[in-house]
């Protein structure tokens, strides 16, 4: 055996831990990123637009006039 191929390189050790903690920090800040753009694209955007559409074509009177007819107002006469 030569010298070169017996000699094994010390591991870099100091100040590994904090850059594991950077480069985890890192990945974890883009997870989160993207899991709230995706939370706010896929579920809250299309919930504002269903509620829009609800409240676009509702007849207020028409609704009250229909619960009333039902009795199901206690405090409105017939």
């Amino acid at each position: 055996m030569s010298e070169v191929t017996a000699r094994i390189p010390k591991p870099v050790l100091r100040g590994l831990h904090n850059a594991s903690i950077k480069q985890n920090l890192a990945v974890a800040m883009g997870l989160t990123v993207i899991s709230g753009l995706a939370f706010h694209f896929m579920y809250i955007a299309p919930k504002k637009q269903r509620y829009a559409d609800f409240y676009k074509n509702r007849d207020t009177n028409k609704s009250f006039e229909r619960m009333k007819n039902a009795g199901l107002l206690q405090s409105v006469k017939d």
